[in-house]
């Protein structure tokens, strides 16, 4: 983790964060109903000296029992407020796949709708956080290491549920992405894109290219428009049905937002 931690420092100042603001017990999701109400101190030390080796967390918050939560610089939780109602509750007979999983949220979330069967796929050091989660959680997710180029629909399967989440702009060919996404969905299957974009409306239309390091980050090469990824969506292929969750983007050198698309392959 160290060259992932040398990155996020510089992004952040830190790789060590608490939840912002704090967080109540009661409202953070349990992914495994049965978590320990109280934690012995052996296993509470065992846990946090695991977490502390395995920062930066950027996903979180993640209660590993007791009152034992691992922060992250991202509030998925708070993501998830928009996300709950675009996601059904029931699950069952979908197969899900989540492309760019980092720690393992989005996966673990989707696991609590009883899906057929959940694929994670992330190709960095962020595996081994959801390994470590996965070793407490016992979801039955299946954690990959690997990107999404990787994904083949022989190997894999195709899904009626595809979620990628943060992984459009850091792509030197963004639509080879989306084309893979659409190969990935099944017919009549659901894909939620989330995205940074462009907040400038007259810019809407168009994409940037980001040549130099936006807030920190070098792997950040195109931020479109939202009208940029609704038009990208439907010339890989998709119906674009709604855009939700719009909030405000990380700042840097120019203005952006973060949203979602729900777009569907037609069957």
């Amino acid at each position: 983790m160290a060259p992932l931690r040398e990155t996020v420092e510089r992004r952040f100042g830190t790789a060590k964060f608490e939840v912002e603001g704090g967080v109540d017990l009661a409202t953070v999701t349990r992914f495994r109903a049965d978590l320990p109400q109280q934690l012995p101190a052996e296993e509470r030390a065992r846990l946090l000296q695991r977490a502390d080796e395995l920062e930066p967390w950027l996903q979180g918050p993640f209660l590993l029992g007791g009152d034992l939560i691992v922060g992250g610089a991202w509030r998925n939780d708070l993501r998830w407020l928009n996300l709950e109602s675009e996601v059904p509750p029931d699950l069952s007979g979908a197969r899900v796949l989540d492309v760019g999983s980092n720690a393992g949220y989005d996966p673990f979330m989707f696991s609590l709708r009883q899906p057929d069967y959940v694929l994670a796929c992330e190709p960095f050091a962020f595996i081994e956080q959801a390994r470590f989660l996965e070793s407490i959680y016992r979801t039955g997710v299946e954690l990959r290491e690997i990107g999404w180029q990787r994904l083949d629909p022989a190997e894999h399967g195709r899904f009626e549920l595809v979620h990628c989440h943060g992984v459009l702009y850091h792509e030197l060919d963004p639509f080879e992405l989306l084309a893979k996404l659409y190969e990935m969905t099944a017919p009549g299957g659901t894909l939620l894109l989330g995205s940074i974009m462009l907040a400038d409306p007259s810019l809407a239309e168009l994409a940037r290219f980001v040549p130099r390091a936006y807030y920190g980050d070098k792997t950040w090469w195109w931020v479109p428009g939202p009208l940029a990824v609704t038009s990208m969506l439907e010339a890989a292929g998709f119906d674009v049905l709604a855009r939700f969750g719009q909030a405000g983007g990380p700042p840097g050198e120019f203005a952006t937002i973060n949203g979602y698309f729900r777009a569907v392959r037609p069957a």
